[in-house]
């Protein structure tokens, strides 16, 4: 049996600071739109962005693809939708649309690591709850 989960989704507004002097969205804060759709995914999910002991995700790669130009007051929405799940790492994929108008997608790797930047194995009911996202 198949099972098809929905990505989760995030709306953002483009600011003038989001924007170069060409006044389209600056390519690196793509990078940043993407770090809110995940927080707001795990939030989504009741999961902390760090534990008390100390442990979080911290992106280990990424890879971007800009398509076509966002500008300013745009909306954005960021569909996330999770790629892989295993052990300590996980993958994402960030695709940002106006409209139907796909402008930038962003592939992820997360490494999940202790307060001492060492890979620790992901709770079971985390990989659970990412799963809806995949």
């Amino acid at each position: 049996m198949t099972h098809h989960h929905s990505p989760f989704t995030h709306a953002i507004r483009v600011y003038y600071a989001d924007t170069d002097a060409g006044g389209i969205v600056y390519h690196a804060r793509y990078l940043e739109f993407a770090e809110r759709c995940r927080a707001e995914l795990l939030r989504s999910i009741a999961a902390p962005l760090a534990t008390p002991e100390g442990h979080q995700f911290v992106v280990r790669r990424s890879q971007i693809d800009w398509i076509a130009p966002a500008r300013l007051d745009d909306l954005l929405l960021c569909q996330t939708t999770v790629s892989s799940v295993g052990g300590a790492r996980v993958g994402m994929t960030h695709q940002f649309f106006i409209g139907e108008t796909e402008t930038a997608r962003i592939a992820i790797e997360l490494a999940y690591v202790s307060a001492r930047h060492r890979p620790v194995r992901l709770p079971h009911a985390l990989i659970a709850a990412l799963a809806a996202f995949s």
